[in-house]
């Protein structure tokens, strides 16, 4: 197993482990014993989370990439490697970045393409992810920066928004939405199982 694939692995049981968290949170709710705000934020934070995990991800898989083993699979030889990951820092942080920030797919096969011509293995992952990921960065940012600017965004970008009650067109009641009834499905089950496709389809790509 490769070490990028552990990590994907890593990520994915992480992933179905805050699922599993508002799961149990719905059937304290059901039970009476939460609030509505209280299980809002749980929402909340657990797609917070998720994302973060997700951005780390993508910064790992960058680094391994330039710096770990090579992989032996079709389409997924290198054009450059390092031997510290300082050095590949260098590269990536040029000209005058403090930090290595990786929040969208886009970015993140833009940086493996300079190491890997195919842009494995981010390259892998596929449209319709990618769609639902960068609508996952919207919802992150309306949640994260609270500015009438981030909100106005979320639901003006994200589709399923508008069919909510006005007093519910905010990140936490969308994703918490039952949009399918049988079997129950919420908008956090179509993003999560984005993130989790993601990161199985670059496991195994790499």
């Amino acid at each position: 197993m490769s070490r990028i694939t552990d990590q994907t692995k890593r990520f994915i049981r992480r992933v179905a482990t805050f699922r599993n968290c508002c799961s149990r949170i719905e059937e304290q709710f059901a039970a009476n014993r939460l609030r509505t705000t209280d299980v809002e934020l749980v929402y909340a934070s657990s797609f917070l989370s998720v994302c973060a995990q997700w951005e780390g991800l993508l910064e790992a898989v960058i680094y391994e990439v330039g710096c770990g083993e090579g992989s032996r699979k079709r389409g997924n030889a290198r054009a450059v490697t390092f031997k510290k990951r300082s050095h590949l820092e260098q590269l990536l942080l040029f000209p005058s970045k403090d930090y290595l920030g990786i929040s969208t797919v886009k970015q993140a096969e833009s940086l493996t393409r300079i190491l890997v011509p195919s842009g494995m293995p981010v390259a892998t992952i596929d449209e319709p992810s990618r769609t639902l990921l960068q609508q996952a960065g919207w919802i992150r940012n309306a949640i994260a920066h609270e500015s009438d600017h981030a909100l106005q965004l979320f639901r003006k970008k994200v589709p399923g928004v508008e069919q909510l009650h006005s007093n519910k067109r905010y990140p936490a009641p969308f994703l918490r939405h039952e949009f399918r009834q049988s079997p129950i499905q919420r908008r956090l089950d179509v993003y999560f199982a984005a993130f989790q496709k993601s990161a199985e389809d670059m496991g195994r790509a790499w």
